[in-house]
Parts: structure tokens; sequence; C-alpha cells
């Protein structure tokens, strides 16, 4: 999976140079933003990097540190840009962003316990002024994991971190197995809800206590789709990357709360009406716009990574991209990996700190490299 990252909102942003005020221009047309190692894109521009975050300009082309302190060096956590990691979500005026510390401590009697401090904070985009919403102590935020605001409530899901004592009382913690659970913060009564485990059926699995985990893939259908997968045995040898591991998709209703196991198997893209995968076994693809599904035969397996945008399939991972009009089959040429982004009739193609934009008659021409 690519690991980069990524911002999905209704927002247009316009930043200056660092030397003076971050000038904006917010739209508020949704109340909806997704952060995800693995997306990228704002309403006309892109977050990127991490040391400092960096914004691109899709108008422009120009490129800002995401601060807006007035000669700000951005080489420690006193900068917003460095201070905001790899995943904030940019949502009204403000980035907002998850830190978390874990540590053993003495309880007395000579017993020791894990303990997780997490909170929830916020850099005003203007400003730089940061700000601590809530905190909580039951489970980390990984940015791996993806996160979401809707109507003003953020959507997460949070790992106990799988704390383990051994014989000697020394105890570990890992990014992997343990406790994984769908989480909420109320931005304005700034009340914190953990909604219980999302899944218990792996616990059968000894392999599934040093494995599993839980993403949020995205918001589909008014429900958000949490990716949850583990491993059943250690024993992998000779298996296809697919079979290693179990793959569940839930749905979570932030409505009703109602959490349950998804018919819809793991995505290669989602978005707000659109979600993509593939049959392994026949490489068919499936793609639902909304509630209406349709099949192509592709003879590549999506399952793991592709780009869905103006009746185009974009597979970074085969240097190609499909027409789906007339499933004509094109070259991506040079840029062979780099990442797509429809914008205003054109397409942003990205690849770690480098970006180009590119014409439809430009991204076809890329045929005749080949």
């Amino acid at each position: 999976m690519k690991k980069i990252c990524c911002l999905l909102s209704a927002i247009l942003l316009v930043l200056s140079s660092c030397n003076s005020k971050s000038e904006k221009n917010i739209k508020n047309e949704d109340e909806f933003a997704f952060a995800s190692l693995e997306r990228c894109s704002t309403k006309n521009g892109m977050i990127y990097s991490s040391s400092p975050s960096m914004y691109i300009n899709f108008d422009t082309m120009e490129t800002s540190v995401l601060c807006a302190e007035p000669n700000c060096l951005h080489q420690n956590n006193e900068c917003a840009a460095i201070l905001i990691g790899d995943s904030p979500v940019l949502y009204n005026d403000f980035f907002y962003y998850f830190v978390s510390t874990q540590n053993v401590e003495e309880t007395g009697n000579g017993k020791r316990e894990y303990k997780i401090k997490s909170k929830l904070c916020r850099v005003a985009l203007d400003s730089s002024e940061t700000e601590d919403i809530v905190t909580f102590t039951d489970c980390k935020p990984r940015d791996c994991d993806g996160w979401l605001i809707i109507d003003n409530v953020v959507w997460f899901t949070g790992d106990n971190m799988n704390p383990k004592e051994d014989e000697y009382g020394n105890i570990s913690a890992a990014n992997q197995g343990g406790e994984h659970y769908i989480c909420s913060i109320d931005l304005d009564s700034k009340k914190y809800t953990n909604y219980g485990s999302i899944y218990d059926g792996d616990k059968q699995f000894e392999e599934a206590s040093y494995t599993s985990s839980a993403q949020i893939s995205g918001y589909f259908n008014s429900k958000i789709m949490i990716r949850y997968e583990f491993a059943e045995s250690a024993d992998t040898r000779g298996q296809d990357i697919r079979h290693r591991y179990t793959e569940i998709m839930f749905e979570f209703d932030s409505e009703t709360k109602e959490l349950k196991q998804s018919e819809l198997p793991m995505p290669s893209y989602v978005d707000n009406d659109t979600y993509v995968y593939t049959d392994p076994d026949n490489l068919k693809t499936y793609i639902i716009n909304n509630t209406e599904k349709s099949e192509y035969n592709i003879p590549f397996d999506t399952e793991l990574y592709s780009i869905y945008a103006d009746n185009k399939l974009f597979l970074p991972d085969y240097n190609i991209w499909y027409d789906l009009t007339d499933m004509t089959e094109h070259s991506m040429g040079e840029y062979d990996g780099f990442n797509v982004i429809p914008y205003n009739e054109k397409y942003i193609l990205y690849s770690d700190n480098n970006f180009v934009k590119l014409t439809e008659e430009e991204l076809l021409a890329l045929d005749k490299e080949n």
C-alpha cells in the first residue's frame, strides 16, 4: 500500500510563504474531512511530507510550509508544520491531530501497569496557535489507521497497544494485536466515547493476538467503512499476500451507532460515492457508484490499490490506466508508480515530493513513450 500522507476535505485553502501570515479562503460546503496515509488531496491542493508538512496549491503548483509563524525555522515541535504529524485533518480553520504517549508505571505492592495517554489537539490555520481538545487513556489512535470528521464529530479507530507481561514482570506493547475500538469525539461538547471492540472473533487464533489491526478505509454511502485483518497462522510459506491475512469489512453507522459486518470485500478505492474492489479469482473489477454496480474485465489484480476518477481507473502498481467508457488501456509512461488526483479537468500526478499537472491530451500522449 502506498504510504503517503493524505487528506480529503471540502475546504479551499491558499497558503502564502512562512515569512508572512497564512492566507485562507475557506468554503464550508461540506461538513466532512478524511485523513489517512493513503490518499492526499484537499479541495485545491495537497498536504505532503511531515518534517515539516508542506502544501502544494494545484492552481499555481507552488509549495509552502504549513506554518503561519513568522521567521519559524521549522526544526522542532514548536513549529506547527512538524507538530501536526503524518495525517492531520484540515477542518473549519484548524488542523486536527492526535498525540499519544505510553509508559509503564509502578502502581504499588511491586506491581506495574501499562499506561496510555492520548489527546486530540488542533492548530489554528491562520495563527499556528495550538489547543488541546480532549484527553483519553484507553487507547492510542495510529496515523496509519485513518480517521475522519463528520458534522463536527471525529471518528477513529484506537488500539490498546496489546500490553503483555512476562514471567519476570516486564511489560511490552505492540502496534498490532490486542483490542481495536471505534471511537468518537464531539468537537462541540468535547465528549470522548469508546464504542467498544470492533471484532472479537479472531481471539480464537493465537497468531491474531500479534497481527490484528483495524483501519478506517473511508466513508461510503453514509457508513464508516472499517477494514479488520489478522493472521490465523504463523505459517504463510508459499501463500499469496491476499491469503496471509483474513480480511473483514465492517460498516459503522455514525447516526445509529450500529456496527455490523459488511457484505462488501476490501476496497482498493473508496470515497463518499464510489467503492472499487476486485474478485481475485476471476480478475473482475467492480465499481459501485452510489448504489449502481458495474463489472469490468480488467486483467490485473486491482485489490491492493487503485484510483477512480472521471470514469477512469488508474493502477499505479502496473503503470497503466483504463478509460472505462471504451475499456482502452493506456500507459502512464515515465510516471511509473505515480498517484493521480483529478483537478479541474486536469490530472495531478505525484510521487513522494514530485508533482506534475497534465491535461487529458498530455495524459494520453504518455502512450507514445512506449
